[in-house]
């Protein structure tokens, strides 16, 4: 009986978070992941139309310039190769830069120049994938047969769903999360403790991520 209040208060709080994610925070929402597709398909149909191989490094710094002329300097941040983190969550391993971070969005570039495989996480968030060069894979539990995702594809992944995912060397995708974005953190930084124990590169993510929220709620009054 002592634990009542405890679930009572847990139960209380979901279902007021869960009212707000479908009628309040959408309100907040700066980016729409049907313009973000399409920006990234621009840029990589131009990347594409030569017989260079393809830069990776430079195709992301272009599809940075163009979120930052559609959507505004101020949302979206300068691409600072020094801002590259590793990423460790579910099992997988991999790189991501912060492009923009507020309480009810995030906005990276997330990738892997090794591959990787794990669990993407239950989130309190939908999460959009947009391939920009190589590709993941992906299935639910009772698949038989993967989803392939290839440059120019975007994955979704609904709030509260999860999937096992693999990403080949070399393959790199611009990621938008909407929803409760605080509450996505625990997966991102629980493998420091249990696995990695890389305390530098939590203290970077966690600066990182913070910096780019205080700012976007204080000077951009974005929630």
């Amino acid at each position: 009986m002592k634990l009542l209040p405890v679930f009572l208060f847990l139960g209380l709080s979901y279902y007021f978070l869960d009212r707000l994610f479908y009628t309040w925070l959408p309100r907040n929402y700066i980016f729409d992941p049907v313009t973000l597709n399409q920006i990234c398909n621009s840029v990589i149909a131009k990347h594409n139309s030569s017989d260079a191989i393809v830069d990776v490094s430079s195709l992301l710094v272009d599809i940075r310039t163009e979120l930052a002329s559609h959507y505004g300097p101020e949302y979206i941040n300068e691409y600072v190769e020094e801002e590259w983190v590793f990423n460790n969550a579910g099992g997988a391993m991999g790189q991501m830069i912060i492009l923009h971070a507020s309480v009810s969005e995030y906005l990276i570039f997330f990738g892997t120049a090794v591959g990787t495989e794990g669990h993407t996480g239950v989130h309190f968030a939908d999460d959009y994938f947009t391939i920009i060069h190589g590709e993941q894979t992906a299935a639910l539990p009772f698949a038989v047969e993967p989803e392939v995702y290839t440059p120019g594809t975007t994955h979704h992944l609904p709030k509260g769903y999860a999937k096992q995912y693999s990403m080949p060397s070399g393959s790199f995708a611009l990621e938008l999360a909407q929803g409760w974005i605080p509450c996505m953190l625990p997966f991102g930084f629980l493998d420091t403790f249990s696995s990695t124990l890389d305390i530098y590169t939590l203290y970077r993510t966690v600066y990182l991520t913070g910096r780019d929220m205080i700012k976007n709620l204080v000077h951009n009054h974005k929630f």
